[in-house]
């Protein structure tokens, strides 16, 4: 049986899917995952123009074990803005949006895909997306105005990212297997925005203050 399933909400969801999905080679899921965003909706995006102040959050899910936990705490106007998307099996989201004007839109698409996402401040604004399996993503917005974009393409590939930083653009790229990445970003020595791309198999590197480590 196929299942779709949408949520469109104010305030904190946890939501999982159960149901059985059709099964389908990776090229067909990528396909079903257009799909999905094509009939329930691209333009669903938060709208991040208007101003208000409540927090609003679109969750679309299809496939077998998904499941999604949102917490938004508006301390100041406007509220926050979440969209999630997820196609497959057994992926998990954790997100946290605590402030004001954050917003994050989560694509999972994929088995047994991992995130968590915590935004603390005024206008941040993370885009992340998993494609593959086993990909994990834990990351940490602290700061104000600050922009996040992290994509993952294939399977176990791994993003520790830790930003405590104001008005600053940060964008990650993970393609291949294996690949792991650490990142940290905080103060004001810490390099303004720079973008990261990882092509391959078993490459590790760590960021601190703007320095690759060994």
């Amino acid at each position: 049986m196929k299942l779709r399933f949408a949520c469109a909400f104010v305030g904190a969801l946890v939501c999982g899917t159960a149901a059985q999905a059709q099964q389908r080679a990776p090229g067909e899921m990528a396909t079903a995952g257009q799909r999905l965003a094509e009939d329930l909706g691209l333009e669903r995006l938060p709208n991040s123009t208007a101003v208000s102040l409540q927090n609003t959050a679109t969750l679309l899910q299809e496939g077998s074990g998904n499941a999604a936990r949102i917490d938004q705490q508006s301390l100041a106007a406007p509220g926050n803005q979440a969209y999630v998307l997820q196609v497959g099996a057994a992926n998990a989201l954790g997100l946290v949006q605590a402030g004001g004007g954050n917003s994050a839109t989560v694509v999972q698409n994929g088995t047994d895909n991992r995130a968590d996402l915590t935004q603390q401040g005024q206008g941040n604004s993370s885009a992340l997306t998993q494609q593959g399996a086993q990909n994990r993503l834990t990351g940490l917005v602290a700061g104000d105005g600050t922009k996040l974009t992290i994509r993952q393409e294939g399977n176990n590939n791994q993003v520790d990212s830790e930003l405590r930083q104001n008005r600053q653009a940060y964008t990650i790229n993970q393609y291949g297997s294996g690949n792991v990445l650490k990142q940290v970003e905080s103060g004001v020595q810490a390099t303004p925005g720079y973008t990261v791309e990882m092509r391959g198999t078993g490459i590790n590197l760590t960021i601190e203050q703007g320095k690759i480590k060994p």
